[in-house]
């Protein structure tokens, strides 16, 4: 049986669901006691443990692009994935082979199996974190950047006892009800990732109460409180393509990443550099200038200018804030055709509420999950709350061809949005 068919027929059996209930309650403890019965893989990686609502996936891409610049060998865990598993799972840019999943999916299942369990046992992610940490290991990394999936204390990358940093990324309203019914109750799950001994770095923009939530639990646990001011960010320069800045010693500092939200996501990345250094590794400025010019990341604000296309993930309302904030700094010529699609309760009306006074026509589409609100249910909700013209694509392979068609002019963008499982849904098909 050749490797790619074993792990089509291991993937294939993980098809369940991505988390485990909440009434399974918290499973980190089971998760560590894996870990223990492999020898704590994970006790051999300098981890940078990435925490929050929003921005986690564009913070670990920057720094993951700083550090590998550097010469440092990086491990890199991230959800969702866009196109194929695996994306979850790289090191210095490149996803795990086929092979390297298998081998490390066996050595997991071995003390699963010894111990009582089976395939079941674990739920998906909790699956991929485990086959992560041994994976990690196992190539020796010099970093590695662990994104939490939802939530911080019960979810299953909290498995790390000793993380380096504890960064924390926009905290904000998701999963409401599964982490807390308010925002202090979702950021007090999240707080369960600080450490004692970890370096804590904390997003610019954060909500005060929640600082001080995160501050008090450092100072709590013995976590140490990044003790250095953040650096100061200008945007000098926005469109579609990216971003120019000057952040304190960086005059002119070229992003290819664009949407202004991303000078918050900068300074957590700068302040996580700068933690770093002070611990002794070497990171120059030439490195962090020559990364950030060219990193990228698939399906967040990621622009492909030859078709005008701008496909964002946003999937909560903070999301589409940051991504309508982008489109009017704009000053675009024509208001975007947007192809959406969206997952149920995922604060939908807030979401459409935000988003439609700003585009001319909506493609409805449904996403690529099990929890998708069908096209129709969204276009009949869309024109419920607006007087946006609809078009319902039958398939994912028909979106941008009818976005296409609809829009008034090739100068007017095209936007793909809603959920990263929207971009799966229309990528898949090669568009």
């Amino acid at each position: 049986m050749g490797t790619a068919e074993t792990y089509q027929q291991i993937t294939k059996k993980m098809d369940g669901p991505w988390r485990v209930r909440p009434e399974a309650g918290n499973r980190v403890g089971m998760l560590q006691e894996i870990l223990r019965w492999m020898g704590h893989p994970e006790s051999k990686l300098r981890v940078i443990h990435i925490v929050g609502t929003n921005g986690k996936g564009s913070t670990g891409v920057m720094l993951a692009k700083i550090l590998v610049t550097a010469g440092y060998k990086v491990g890199h865990f991230s959800t969702p994935a866009i196109l194929n598993d695996r994306e979850v799972i790289t090191t210095n840019g490149e996803m795990i082979s086929e092979a390297d999943f298998v081998s490390s999916y066996k050595r997991v299942l071995e003390e699963v199996t010894a111990h009582g369990g089976d395939e079941d046992t674990l739920s998906k992610f909790e699956w991929w974190t485990l086959v992560a940490l041994d994976y990690f290991a196992r190539k020796e990394m010099d970093f590695v950047i662990l994104e939490a999936g939802v939530g911080g204390a019960r979810d299953a990358t909290n498995v790390i006892e000793k993380p380096l940093v504890v960064a924390f990324t926009k905290i904000s309203y998701d999963h409401v009800g599964l982490l807390g019914n308010d925002l202090l109750e979702i950021a007090q799950d999240k707080a369960g990732a600080i450490k004692p001994g970890a370096s804590i770095v904390n997003y610019p923009g954060q909500d005060i109460e929640v600082y001080h939530l995160l501050h008090d639990k450092a100072e709590e646990v013995g976590a140490i409180w990044n003790p250095n001011p953040k650096p100061v960010i200008t945007i000098v320069q926005s469109s579609p393509s990216g971003l120019v800045l000057n952040a304190d010693q960086f005059e002119g500092l070229k992003l290819s990443l664009t949407g202004a939200y991303q000078a918050n996501n900068l300074s957590t990345v700068l302040q996580i550099v700068t933690v770093l250094k002070s611990r002794g590794f070497e990171i120059k400025d030439v490195d962090v200038a020559e990364a950030l010019a060219h990193v990228k990341i698939q399906g967040r604000m990621e622009f492909d200018a030859e078709r005008n296309i701008l496909y964002d993930g946003a999937h909560n309302p903070d999301g589409i804030i940051s991504l309508v904030a982008s489109i009017r700094s704009w000053h675009l010529p024509f208001k975007p055709v947007v192809v959406l699609g969206l997952l149920k309760g995922k604060n939908y009306h807030d979401m459409l509420e935000e988003l439609l006074p700003h585009v001319d026509t909506v493609i409805a589409v449904t996403p690529d999950s099990d929890r998708a609100m069908s096209a129709d249910e969204l276009a009949a909700k869309i024109v419920m709350m607006s007087n946006v013209d609809v078009e319902i694509a039958d398939d994912p392979s028909a979106a941008i061809t009818l976005a296409r068609r609809v829009r008034e002019s090739s100068e007017a963008l095209i936007l793909v949005t809603g959920s990263f499982y929207t971009l799966r849904a229309i990528e898949s098909e090669g568009m």
